[in-house]
């Protein structure tokens, strides 16, 4: 703790900050807010006072208030490492993860920071997408502290968006599946999903439905593994479901939009659709699917836009040159039609030619 000078205590500031300590055990967050807060009245740079009220404050979710506060305590102790972690962890909670990321790496190799200081240096690096560094943090933390099962679950998630997928498996399979939690059945079935065993994906989601229905994730996993199995209608459901409480959740809107496309729900499509374009602009998976739309409506000369878009950003992307060369026929653009299919004769040929090099079986020419 910081030096009595700076804590400047009183006997008032002392009660009220033992009735705050209290209130904040048994869960009364508003309660020990408003201890702490008299409790600095007396004693305004009292640092113990200060770290608490900040916690409480990110308990109760106003996060400008909570780094605020931890503000006001590093200034009255610059090096306190509890005053750095719990800083850190604010930052982290309010979405500032480049201060985040630098607060909590300032308490890495000091004895006196908490181990979890690391943990969440590596959940910050994650955030700003410095993903192989993020996960040798939390490499470090499973191995000094394999009882942190949150930095097991961490690491698993990573390891999965990053398709490193070998890695996730051992994690999984050593620690992750030995747990009975909405959580790790959760993070299993991502790897399922990940993995392609979308029928092991729908067991193990189902399970995390079981213990925790409210978990945030689960409507949009479980919506995705039940539409690689071919049950739409249930998909849709849990997609719709989910949206409703993560209305701008663009995968669940951009998967959603294509099942409704599927399934002859254009209009629908189309607003889903539309909702993730304006979350991700440049998306080209978007792009393909509303280009669709458009020549469904026979919107030609949109479809063929959307396209270009798409073909130029991705030039192997064969299922829009394929597209583009039949909206132009439809627009009487027969030399650039003849142009796409040609596009795409060469770039089948190519993929033909790989598939060969791997395999040494090449596709029979049609009789």
């Amino acid at each position: 703790m910081a030096p009595l000078a700076a804590q400047v205590p009183s006997r008032e500031s002392d009660e009220l900050f033992a009735r705050g300590v209290r209130q904040q055990q048994a869960g009364d967050l508003p309660g020990a807010r408003g201890a702490y807060e008299a409790a600095l009245r007396f004693s305004p740079r009292r640092i113990d006072a200060l770290s608490n009220l900040g916690l409480v404050y990110g308990g109760l979710r106003q996060y400008d208030r909570a780094i605020q506060t931890l503000e006001r305590a590093r200034d009255v102790d610059p090096k306190q490492p509890a005053v750095l972690f719990n800083l850190g962890l604010a930052y982290l909670q309010a979405g500032q993860n480049e201060n985040a990321r630098r607060t909590l790496a300032s308490l890495t190799g000091s004895p006196a920071s908490p181990y979890l200081a690391r943990h969440y240096l590596g959940v910050s690096l994650l955030k700003l997408n410095r993903i192989s560094e993020g996960i040798l943090e939390l490499e470090a933390v499973t191995r000094d502290h394999p009882e942190d099962l949150e930095a097991f679950y961490t690491l698993a998630s990573a390891c999965i968006t990053t398709k490193q997928l070998d890695k996730a498996r051992r994690i999984v399979d050593t620690v992750v599946s030995r747990q009975d939690t909405a959580e790790a059945h959760l993070i299993t079935g991502s790897f399922w999903m990940a993995a392609k065993d979308y029928r092991e994906a729908v067991i193990e989601l189902r399970r995390a439905q079981e213990l925790n229905p409210a978990l945030p994730e689960l409507g949009a996993s479980l919506g995705g593994a039940y539409a690689m199995t071919g049950s739409r209608e249930m998909a849709m459901q849990l997609f719709e479901q989910h949206l409703r409480t993560h209305a701008s959740d663009f995968d669940t809107l951009a998967f959603l939009g294509w099942l409704y496309l599927e399934s002859g729900r254009v209009d629908d499509a189309a607003k889903a659709l539309m909702k993730a374009r304006e979350i991700r602009p440049a998306d080209l998976e978007v792009m393909f699917q509303l280009a669709r739309i458009a020549r469904a409506r026979e919107q030609y000369q949109e479809a063929a836009g959307l396209l270009q878009s798409v073909v130029t950003a991705k030039p192997d992307h064969v299922r829009a040159h394929v597209l583009l060369a039949q909206t132009y026929f439809k627009l009487k653009k027969t030399m650039e039609g003849n142009r796409e299919q040609e596009i795409v004769r060469r770039l089948n040929a190519q993929e033909e030619s790989r598939r060969q090099k791997e395999t040494g079986v090449s596709t029979p020419a049609p009789q």
